[in-house]
């Protein structure tokens, strides 16, 4: 079915000038566009779009060009490609979860039907009428049945683009279509797009073969061809770049000006920490030990970002730094992304700070609120000299007598924001920052340039051998019989479901398929004989209480096999753990795969993480089988999924505003960034106009 007969083979082009000048000038606030209110320019904030330069530097994810109309047998045929189709609404369908909602549309041909899936756009319902004629274009996705996804409308009145034009797609939020995003994207390129200012030179455009910025924003909301399109989003997308060198510039700058506690560590002081620790340091942590106190007898707060791998023993490092500046008479938190890493630290390094004299307490949500109480008025006193605590710490009723030192665990689960509103506790404040999940030197001076990196590669002595596999086939049947072997040793046993809920499924089908839930995982381990060893059943919905006492009895080994989602990925060392059962392993990335596995291992003996997944992922599950090496991995996952995701950048509130795969690929990427980077240094009045500079994709 045919619907229309214009045919735009590119979207017109809007004509502008670039316009030299020293800096950018003022621009309206996107409700000065058509159709644009306080709930759409709420909705537009979200993707960090608050004025027309906002939606004129806006970098589209990817370009789309219409491909032919297919019937809607063949579009069910193409899982995974862009398909145009034709036909009469059948049915409408709204289902609701709370503030969430699912709207399936069914279209049919004479060749069969297809169901429209739009998530979280309730108002899209009003545009379907059964019986109407319409047009859909989208992607095709195996939704329990081929579907489309979120596909355009097109009808009589405004049909689809013919085969052959291009468009750019995108990054939306909810409230917020592909065509109103495309309408008002253009409208601001027409108004304001020849306003922009290109702060590089001539010389320097043509080196990193750039468009100028104006021209840039024109063709990339109105292409010409996928060529010009790709070199202007090019351009774009060295925006956010330019603007995060800035913003490490002038952190570089302001700790230079500060003036922080000088903790006088000498080599007597520091050989004294030392002594008090219940083992010997490891060469690299010697060599890190020592670095942290050359960085704290200064009186320049210190900004060390510490990199280790899963189990190479960080956590001493930050004990070490708390005691140093503690026994210089400052304050000092550690900060921990749960209140299951948190507590651990504080059992484990509260002693260790006693034999120094020091008093440490424990601050997270679930304290009740006499205790709670307490604590906070021994933190505001001084009498407590280190707080271990979650995002409890952040709370403006927590008040520091002279906090000195901020160790921040797993930093990569913290925003930017967060961990300011935790360095503005005190005046001038050393930070340490640490990870487990490591990002390449060479990234991470780039990213986090206004840091002295540490790198931590080797594990502590005597840790046994980890070796992964991924289970298929008849190997799945000896899974239990294996299970059951160790825990007969006395080891004990993860068994990891990256999802909670419940399933009617018997233990040989998840042995057979992979597939389950924590909930249902426990249900069926029960009626196994491995529920005569214990079982416990751990995630994020049992209360934090409870949560707690069944880890212990997991800990003390009254318990021996521990049923979980991802909760247990930081914060659970347990020596006699062994065995690692992760279903679902198609569900979870790299990264966090390997930080699972780190859960075993810690002690002597040789231990298996024995991954159950599909074969689209069997790529990621083969590499794991072959490497424990956390930076190696990293590596790996910077060529797979690129900069933006890594270490948890867009989680963390550090996105770098990039698009999702430069033309150019992980090199361009790179390149772009290590060029950000040489400007930086080369022309520091460069950096001058983007200080302060929001980039839409920020998080607001």
């Amino acid at each position: 079915m045919k619907i229309g007969s214009v045919t735009h083979r590119a979207t017109k082009r809007v004509p502008v000038r670039p316009v030299p000048g020293a800096g950018d000038p003022g621009f309206g606030p996107v409700t000065g566009l058509s159709g644009v209110g306080p709930a759409r320019a709420r909705a537009l904030a979200r993707l960090g779009v608050a004025d027309l330069r906002d939606l004129v530097l806006l970098v589209p994810r990817r370009l789309a060009q219409s491909g032919p109309r297919l019937s809607i047998a063949q579009a069910r045929d193409s899982i995974g490609r862009e398909a145009a189709v034709a036909g009469k609404v059948a049915r409408v369908a709204m289902q609701r979860y709370g503030r969430r909602s699912t709207l399936r549309v069914t279209v049919e041909d004479d060749s069969g039907s297809i169901v429209a899936l739009y998530f979280n756009q309730p108002w899209m319902r009003k545009r379907f009428a059964i019986g109407s004629e319409i047009e859909l274009h989208g992607r095709v996705v195996d939704a329990k049945g081929p579907a489309l996804a979120a596909p355009r409308i097109g009808t009589p009145e405004k049909p689809l683009a013919d085969a052959g034009t291009i468009e750019p797609v995108y990054p939306l939020a909810d409230g917020l279509g592909q065509g109103l995003v495309r309408r008002l994207c253009a409208e601001a390129v027409a108004r304001c797009a020849d306003r922009l200012a290109e702060p590089l030179e001539p010389g320097e455009l043509a080196r990193l073969r750039l468009p100028a910025l104006p021209r840039a924003a024109a063709e990339v909301h109105a292409p010409s061809s996928p060529e010009a399109f790709e070199a202007a989003r090019r351009r774009l997308a060295f925006e956010p770049m330019l603007r995060m060198q800035a913003q490490i510039a002038a952190r570089r700058v302001e700790r230079l000006e500060s003036t922080a506690l000088a903790c006088p560590v000498d080599e007597r002081a520091h050989a004294r920490i030392v002594e008090r620790l219940p083992f010997a340091l490891t060469a690299g942590q010697a060599r890190i030990a020592e670095e942290l106190r050359r960085d704290l007898v200064r009186a320049v707060p210190m900004r060390r970002l510490l990199q280790g791998d899963v189990g190479s023993g960080k956590t001493v490092l930050g004990l070490y730094a708390c005691t140093a500046v503690a026994t210089s008479g400052g304050q000092a938190a550690f900060l921990a992304p749960t209140e299951l890493l948190a507590e651990q630290h504080f059992d484990g390094l509260r002693p260790l700070l006693a034999r120094a004299g020091l008093h440490a307490v424990l601050l997270t949500g679930s304290l009740g609120a006499a205790e709670r109480k307490a604590v906070l008025a021994q933190i505001e006193s001084g009498m407590t000299d280190v707080v271990f605590g979650t995002h409890a710490l952040f709370g403006r009723e927590v008040r520091f007598r002279r906090l000195a030192l901020a160790v921040i665990d797993e930093q990569q689960r913290f925003g930017v924001a967060q961990r300011a509103r935790l360095l503005e506790k005190g005046r001038d404040v050393h930070a340490l920052l640490m990870t487990a999940t490591p990002i390449p030197r060479t990234l991470a001076l780039s990213i986090y340039g206004d840091l002295d990196v540490s790198v931590l590669g080797e594990s502590p002595p005597g840790r046994g051998v980890v070796r992964t596999r991924w289970v298929r086939g008849n190997d799945r049947r000896r899974v239990q019989p294996f299970l059951l072997e160790r825990l007969e040793r006395g080891e004990q046993v993860y068994f990891v479901s990256p999802r909670v809920g419940g399933i009617e499924e018997s233990i040989d089908q998840v042995l057979a398929t992979g597939d389950g839930s924590a909930e249902a995982a426990i249900d069926r381990l029960a009626r196994t004989p491995l529920a005569k060893h214990g079982i416990e059943l751990v995630h994020g919905r049992i209360d934090a209480e409870e949560r707690s006492a069944r880890l212990e009895r997991f800990r003390r080994g009254e318990t021996r096999v521990l049923v979980a989602t991802t909760v247990i990925e930081v914060g659970v060392d347990v020596p006699a753990a062994t065995v690692m059962v992760i279903e679902n392993a198609e569900r979870l990335g790299l990264a966090q795969l390997h930080q699972l596995r780190g859960r075993i291992g810690r002690g002597p003996l040789e231990s298996w993480c024995l991954l159950f997944g599909k074969p689209s992922a069997s790529d990621r599950f083969l590499f794991l089988e072959k490497t424990r090496d956390g930076f190696e991995i990293a590596e790996e996952d910077l060529r797979r999924r690129g900069m933006g995701d890594l270490a948890g950048l867009r989680q963390a509130g550090e996105w770098l505003g990039l698009p999702e795969g430069l033309p150019g690929g992980l090199e361009d990427e790179l390149g772009l960034l290590l060029a950000a980077r040489d400007l930086a240094a080369s022309r520091p009045k460069l950096l001058e106009s983007y200080a302060g500079r929001r980039t839409p994709g920020d998080a607001p």
